[in-house]
């Protein structure tokens, strides 16, 4: 019995040896082989899906960068239309007023017609809004009476302020309006003393007001939204001094000049130096009070 034990002792080992030579390389081997086919049957698989998606991946690609260029160009586009095509926001102020009275020139030169009398045109002012010379850089009031109305919204009655104190002045602009009616007064119009008034004007004058004019440069409309003292046009001289209005109301005569049908005339109302004045007057829709232009026949 300890003999065969001795032998089979023996034999083990060599079994062993025997399993080590034969089976464990060609294991090792088959399981580095099928891990080579493996790894390489997924990396075919996984090239195959990419080279499937390659494309598609390109012409979205080239989709939106198409979208993004034409988004580009419109937005240059339309920069450019607004830079070019539309005006200037005062663009109106530069055009030409055409003349509609075609040939009456000619015709009334040429002597052949008999010119009609013509009564004298009120023309108020297109502007009449106040600056302030203690504060330079405040606006001009705008909208004073205006209001709400419930069926048509905010209405802005058609009236005129004339306000002149130490520190306020008053820049009036017309327009002269009508052919041959070329001779221009300038003219303050108020009210008598204790006349009553309709609603929306008003009238309040010192005794003792005295008020010199001045001629302004304007040759366009002045725009009232960016009115100040600062702002306001420049003067080119003064063209009447230390006037006096009327005590009774009525028209008192500021400056008489020449004026070619459709030219703008702007001029500046102040105290006269070294008195203490005050003038408050407001127009209504069917009173002219403040500083109006009348023009008088030429023809």
């Amino acid at each position: 019995m300890a003999r065969h034990n001795a032998e089979y002792e023996e034999l083990l080992p060599t079994r062993d040896s025997l399993d080590s030579d034969e089976q464990s390389p060609t294991g090792l081997e088959d399981e580095k082989q099928w891990r080579r086919e493996r790894t390489t049957t997924a990396s075919s698989s996984g090239g195959t899906r990419a080279a499937a998606a390659s494309p598609l991946f390109l012409w979205v690609g080239a989709l939106v960068l198409v979208i993004a260029c034409t988004d580009l160009v419109a937005l240059l586009y339309v920069g450019h239309l607004s830079r070019t095509v539309f005006q200037d926001k005062d663009f109106a102020s530069h055009l030409e007023y055409a003349s509609p009275y075609i040939g009456l020139k000619e015709l009334y030169e040429s002597g052949a017609v008999n010119k009609t009398e013509v009564d004298p045109i009120t023309v108020r002012p297109r502007v009449s809004a106040q600056v302030f010379a203690n504060d330079t850089d405040r606006l001009a009031p705008r909208g004073e009476h205006d209001y709400w109305h419930t069926r048509y919204g905010r209405m802005s009655p058609n009236e005129r302020h004339l306000h002149v104190t130490s520190d306020i002045h008053t820049i009036v602009q017309f327009r002269a309006i009508d052919f041959g009616m070329e001779d221009c007064h300038l003219v303050f119009s108020l009210p008598p003393p204790d006349t009553p008034l309709e609603a929306g004007a008003s009238f309040a004058m010192s005794p003792a007001a005295r008020f010199d004019v001045f001629r302004l440069d304007a040759q366009k409309p002045i725009d009232v939204k960016t009115l100040s003292h600062r702002t306001r046009p420049p003067v080119l001289g003064r063209v009447a001094h230390a006037v006096e209005p009327r005590a009774d109301g009525g028209e008192t005569l500021i400056h008489r000049f020449p004026c070619a049908w459709s030219s703008l005339h702007a001029f500046a109302v102040a105290c006269a130096q070294g008195t203490d004045c005050m003038l408050d007057v407001w127009s209504s829709h069917n009173t002219t009070y403040g500083v109006n232009l009348v023009q008088h026949q030429t023809v």
